[in-house]
């Protein structure tokens, strides 16, 4: 455990030290502002939140997207490149504690980085309608949940390819998983004729994990309220299918010549 963590403590630093936050403060920023810019342009307060946080959320959600692919396909192939791993492999260490390592390293800083996005966000909001949101922090941990998985299909995939590789794979996987019936039946089925596709989707679909699950935007922005056992079992749900992915990574990953 103190191995896992440790590894975990320096991809989180070297994260740090490639300036990957400053992307993240940069857009924590324009969060803050965004409540402001959206007012300007709105014809009244009750639109104004629904405008605000349907955008915010939104650019939060790729922008975790873009980080998860972005880093979890790069993380094992750049210590690797860079001959890094040799030393921490030399040690009585196992690979798949090593990629555990790498996971919470990796998903720790975009976890935080979508809290910071979300919590500028409602600052912003709370400015001008006097109210602190706190369900926006429900869709942020939807959205973390979400770019953990992702990040350990792109390990997985990491194991096996380069990361230009490893991260087209991961987003064929994250658009596969989050593909609603509804596009399914309503677009590829009766507005395309396309049931082949739609049946290879399906097909598809049972292997990969449902990110719509995830996406807990629209509930959020209309004030519904989520039950705990919602987020109880999206979370189970979410650590099966990344014990899964860095399972398998670590079978492949066993068995590579390093």
């Amino acid at each position: 455990m103190l191995s896992l963590m440790e590894i975990a403590r320096v991809q989180l630093l070297e994260n740090v030290r490639r300036q990957v936050h400053l992307i993240t403060l940069f857009m924590a920023a324009a969060m803050l502002m965004l409540p402001a810019y959206v007012n300007a342009f709105s014809m009244g307060l009750q639109a104004f939140q629904l405008v605000t946080k349907d955008f915010g959320l939104t650019l939060i959600s790729y922008y975790g997207v873009a980080m998860a692919l972005l880093l979890g396909s790069s993380v094992v192939p750049r210590d690797i490149e860079r001959k890094t791993i040799y030393p921490i492999l030399s040690r009585p260490l196992g690979r798949v504690t090593y990629l555990g390592g790498q996971f919470l390293g990796t998903a720790g800083l975009v976890v935080a980085s979508l809290f910071l996005l979300t919590g500028a966000m409602g600052l912003g909001l709370a400015s001008l309608s006097r109210q602190w949101d706190a369900g926006l922090f429900a869709a942020a941990w939807g959205y973390s949940l979400e770019c953990s998985v992702l990040i350990a299909v792109c390990i997985c995939f990491s194991t096996v390819a380069s990361p230009p590789l490893a991260g087209v794979l991961g987003f064929f996987v994250y658009i596969v998983g989050g593909m609603s019936n509804a596009f399914l039946e309503f677009f590829l089925r009766e507005d395309r004729g396309a049931n082949g596709v739609a049946d290879l989707v399906e097909g598809m679909q049972r292997f990969t994990p449902n990110f719509s699950l995830f996406h807990l935007k629209y509930p959020v922005v209309h004030g519904f309220v989520i039950q705990p056992h919602y987020h109880l079992a999206e979370t189970v749900y979410a650590l099966a299918w990344i014990l899964l992915f860095l399972l398998l990574a670590g079978i492949r990953f066993e068995t590579r010549d390093l």
